[in-house]
């Protein structure tokens, strides 16, 4: 049965005068102020609610409680035995939950889980994050015309393994698994493949592999791994998520030769990134830069708050809290180029659609640009350094151009002979003697064709030379200079947070956290800002 209770009508005798004046402002201006003058009544409990039936059955615990409960258990990085212990004796936790009856200062770990596990399967952990996000932002008046946007890695709750480990692994997942749903099936399997990947004792088994034998030891694991997938590639053992996970392994890391029984270990280059890298969590998947994990994004408000704008403001006011408007959990086979539309949506759809968006040279793309102006959102971000910058060579940006993107002049001040624009290429052409005895020939990109020197290059190639040369201006720094906030943002999520690495596995559970931790320090920021 649903019980919620209705915090909108008073009551005449309140519960917290016996805390004091001074105790009862430090609460007021803590992180339990916050969330319960402003997000407690907001919480969705009706998609809760509706878990349960109106009328029949025990009665559940307030769903004010339970769903803040897991707010709060993000907020702090605590265990549930931990969440249980504090929701139990912790005045803060009280005063947040506005808790009353003695029923709701207790609830069972199970009861912890049951509740986390409906919010997760129902998507409520965003919905949770973006009503609570907004109602922080009008509640403080925060400016979100200006946002900037960055990515950050995250790993999850798994072991780094070598190709090998994650052939034993896969294998060791689908007997156990096996073993449990189909024992008839499971005693056609070797007893002697059993011990070295089960058990894992005596002789031959790879738990004592060390890291120079793997590579010699992966053909013997893949022949294992191979036999396996055809003998209950026709039983029901093949409709188990372990042997979706074997089949899986066994064509990403192996091929079969043409000729029979052979088996091919791939090349490292060969196989795609959003492999199976452990088959504790499938979801994860590797990035050259960033290692293995997930990424996320971030996207948060920030003001042009100068020394001037606080020398007058002085004490008076404080500047607003920035605020994260925008998270998101994608693979790291994502590019971030694909995630800033995504992102404006987002925004747009909750009205805090901002008129100026700072990001770094990754979501820079034409795309994004044209993309950012036809929605009247101003994109600053810088292009990405050109090819053969960090060799002192010439480029398109030494040359002089026209508006029309045709070169006027080299960089020795030489006019081409001729200029030509084609389908999908301009060129200009120089004369060959006069290049020959350049002393910026060894430098230059021009290239000999024929009877001609000649420089070619796309229309995109002269747009982006007008950025390059844009951003090296004053105003583009001045401007620019404010998203290198996001990286104290970033910084605060990974360690104050703990986001660096998590607990849980999986893309469900890793965005859950990562959602309610945005909100976490958003929690964290508008209370700083009601101490100051």
């Amino acid at each position: 049965m649903r019980r919620t209770r209705d915090r909108s009508c008073g009551m005449l005798f309140n519960p917290w005068d016996s805390l004091g004046e001074k105790r009862r402002r430090l609460l007021d201006r803590s992180w339990a102020g916050v969330f319960r003058e402003h997000l407690l009544d907001r919480l969705p409990v009706e998609a809760i609610a509706e878990c349960f039936v109106s009328k029949r059955g025990r009665p559940t615990k307030e769903l004010h409680v339970a769903v803040g409960v897991l707010i709060l258990q993000q907020l702090h990085d605590l265990t549930d035995a931990a969440v249980v212990e504090a929701l139990a004796f912790n005045l803060a936790w009280h005063y947040a939950l506005d808790v009353q009856d003695e029923s709701d200062a207790y609830l069972c770990e199970k009861t912890l889980r049951n509740y986390r596990r409906r919010v997760i399967e129902r998507g409520l952990d965003e919905v949770l994050f973006q009503t609570l996000t907004d109602e922080l932002i009008d509640a403080f008046g925060v400016d979100a015309s200006r946002q900037r946007l960055d990515s950050t890695s995250i790993r999850s709750a798994m072991r780094i393994l070598t190709r090998l480990g994650t052939v034993v692994e896969t294998i060791s997942k689908f007997l156990r698994e096996l073993a449990r749903t189909h024992p008839g099936l499971h005693e056609q399997v070797d007893a002697d493949l059993v011990r070295r990947y089960v058990a894992r004792q005596g002789e031959g088994c790879f738990a004592d592999a060390s890291p120079s034998e793997s590579k010699r030891r992966l053909p013997e694991a893949g022949i294992d791994l191979w036999h396996l997938v055809q003998m209950f590639e026709a039983t029901q053992a093949a409709q188990l998520p372990s042997y979706e996970f074997l089949a899986r392994v066994f064509n990403e890391q192996f091929e079969v030769s043409d000729k029979a029984d052979r088996l091919r270990i791939k090349e490292p280059r060969e196989i795609p990134c959003d492999n199976v890298l452990n088959p504790a969590d499938p979801d994860s998947s590797y990035n050259k830069h960033r290692g293995q994990g997930y990424l996320a994004q971030v996207m948060e408000t920030y003001q042009e708050d100068d020394d001037a704008a606080s020398e007058q403001r002085g004490a008076v006011q404080a500047p607003k809290p920035d605020l994260i408007t925008h998270v998101s959990v994608d693979k790291m086979t994502v590019a971030d180029t694909k995630c800033f539309e995504p992102a404006l949506e987002d925004v747009a759809a909750r009205d805090h659609k901002p008129t100026q968006v700072l990001a770094d040279s990754a979501y820079g793309s034409h795309g994004n640009l044209d993309l950012a102006a036809s929605r009247d959102v101003t994109l600053v971000s810088p292009a990405k350094a050109p090819h053969g910058a960090e060799r002192d060579l010439l480029m398109l940006e030494h040359f002089d151009l026209d508006d029309g993107g045709h070169v006027l002049r080299c960089p020795a001040g030489h006019a081409p002979q001729s200029t030509r624009v084609g389908g999908t290429k301009h060129e200009a052409r120089f004369d060959p003697a006069v290049c020959a005895a350049c002393p910026l020939q060894d430098r230059c990109p021009t290239h000999t064709h024929r009877r001609v020197r000649r420089l070619r290059y796309i229309p995109s190639r002269a747009r982006q030379r007008r950025r390059r040369l844009q951003q090296q201006s004053p105003t583009f720094r001045q401007c620019y200079r404010w998203r290198a906030g996001i990286e104290a943002t970033m910084a605060r999520l990974k360690h104050q947070m703990k986001l660096a690495c998590l607990r849980v596995r999986g893309m469900k559970a890793v965005t859950y956290v990562v959602l309610l931790r945005a909100l976490g320090l958003n929690i964290r920021r508008c209370s700083a800002f009601l101490a100051a």
